[in-house]
């Protein structure tokens, strides 16, 4: 996982009343791009649709007309930096686990084992900005300025909004207040999460192929029509030069984009 991604951080109210503590990301499910991002990611859209447009249309205003929908595209280029970002930390969650577990089957308590695993973290991402390394920190931090870790814990699920996450968080804060075995809860939940991760995982290298053909046979059509342009350009004139032939590349279009949407949803798989 490359620990430079963008973290578009803001440090939160809640965070400035305690001293060193690292700022945190307010919502994983938000993100705000700079803007230089949004210019680059405006341009690459733009030039995109644009060139499409070109390639089934021949039109310089229809290309021009077509080309706006580079300001919804910037949004799917932000949706994906926030599904990535979320992914990074996802993982990132799986090796803190994996340190709190082996911590706590060493007998160690549990507000021991979230600093050994801010320690563990440091040295399996040595990086100066590192999403789970902060809020772990931040955790550790405020636990010694007075805070709970129910509450700290809570807070991190609410910002971050991944299952394995708040499965966690649930089940610590269950534990927490019903007493008994609770690092034996903990501990086995932490085994139960880990397996989920990696199954994820696999399913996620298992598609990975397909999703490839998907997009490849997503582009097919349009490289299609740019060849019979080019060995064919007479026959397919009529296609770029009358009202019926626009009408027609547009219907092309059309269920191109219905095609690709019906394809990104089945194979988008959640545990």
């Amino acid at each position: 996982m490359d620990a430079h991604f963008p973290l578009n951080k803001k440090k939160s109210a809640s965070n400035s009343r305690y001293q060193n503590v690292p700022e945190l990301i307010d919502d994983y499910n938000a993100y705000k791009m700079s803007p230089f991002e949004y210019a680059k990611y405006f341009a690459l859209s733009w030039s995109g649709m644009f060139l499409l447009a070109y390639v089934f249309y021949r039109n310089f205003a229809l290309c021009l007309l077509f080309s706006m929908s580079a300001f919804a595209l910037v949004n799917v280029f932000k949706n994906n930096i926030i599904k990535k970002r979320k992914n990074e930390l996802m993982y990132q969650f799986r090796d803190a686990l994996t340190s709190l577990a082996s911590s706590l089957g060493s007998g160690i308590v549990i507000e021991k084992a979230f600093e050994e695993a801010v320690r563990d973290l440091r040295i399996l991402y040595p990086y100066e900005k590192v999403m789970i390394i902060d809020e772990l920190s931040a955790i550790v931090l405020k636990k010694k300025n007075g805070v709970e870790l129910e509450e700290s814990l809570l807070n991190f699920a609410r910002r971050a909004k991944l299952p394995c996450v708040t499965d966690f968080v649930d089940v610590f804060v269950s534990a927490n207040r019903t007493g008994g075995r609770s690092v034996d809860i903990v501990r086995n939940s932490i085994t139960m999460i880990n397996d989920k991760i990696e199954i994820d995982k696999e399913i996620e290298t298992l598609v990975s192929g397909k999703k490839l053909e998907q997009r490849l046979l997503s582009a097919a059509p349009v490289g299609f029509v740019a060849l019979l342009s080019l060995i064919a350009g007479d026959f397919i004139e009529p296609m770029f030069t009358t009202i019926d032939g626009h009408i027609v590349m547009t219907i092309v279009l059309g269920i191109m984009l219905v095609s690709y949407l019906i394809s990104q949803w089945i194979m988008k798989i959640e545990l």
